[in-house]
């Protein structure tokens, strides 16, 4: 197995946000978290990724097709978490302008427990510690263990997170999108996600 990674950033993003928004819109309609988007609003989306000076995407390919995408940035630069949380993070000690949030970590199904999650992983964090991190954290979709959604075999990642050194905190916040319903239909509805720290 041959994996190209390639790490993107500043200037060089652009051509490579297309390529991130097909991956969210296709992966995250999965359990757990249901969203139901479209590329062209996720592109749109995603500009302030193009904005932001601390963005850093990781793409993966095998012969040329792109098979993982992730994504980083600096937590303190991701307004729309911390404006939510800044007293909690505040109280559990953790300071957003040292600590790297991870934004996604997503492989096509056939690549994944091949050891390049890791991989991409210590190349985010790396990145992470070169713009001044200290810490590195990210958020999961918390649903309810009887949520009639999930699938019957669907594994929670939380095992595996904690394998790579990470503990959920009681630090929670909600965001709105376009969520799938039991009843199969779409509404907006707020999903809470829980708040990932990795262990000192």
């Amino acid at each position: 197995m041959n994996i190209d990674i390639q790490i993107y950033q500043h200037a060089s993003l652009a051509p490579e946000i297309g390529v991130l928004a097909e991956f969210r819109v296709r992966f995250f309609r999965e359990f757990p978290y249901l969203y139901v988007g479209t590329e062209d609003y996720e592109q749109n989306y995603l500009a302030d990724y193009l904005a932001n000076p601390t963005t850093r995407l990781i793409v993966a390919r095998d012969a040329g097709k792109v098979i993982g995408i992730a994504t980083g940035a600096m937590l303190s630069t991701e307004l729309n978490i911390v404006g939510k949380v800044e007293t909690l993070l505040q109280q559990h000690g953790i300071k957003p302008h040292s600590c790297f949030y991870l934004g996604e970590i997503i492989l096509e199904p056939e690549y994944r427990s091949r050891g390049i999650s890791k991989q991409v992983l210590e190349l985010l964090k790396n990145a992470g510690r070169e713009q001044g991190a200290e810490r590195f954290c990210f958020l999961t979709v918390a649903r309810e263990p009887n949520d009639i959604r999930c699938p019957a075999d669907y594994i929670s990642s939380d095992v595996i997170f904690e394998k790579y050194g990470f503990i959920k905190t009681d630090v929670s916040v909600t965001f709105e999108w376009p969520t799938i319903q039991a009843d199969g239909q779409v509404e907006n509805t707020a999903n809470l996600l829980d708040f990932w720290i990795d262990r000192q």
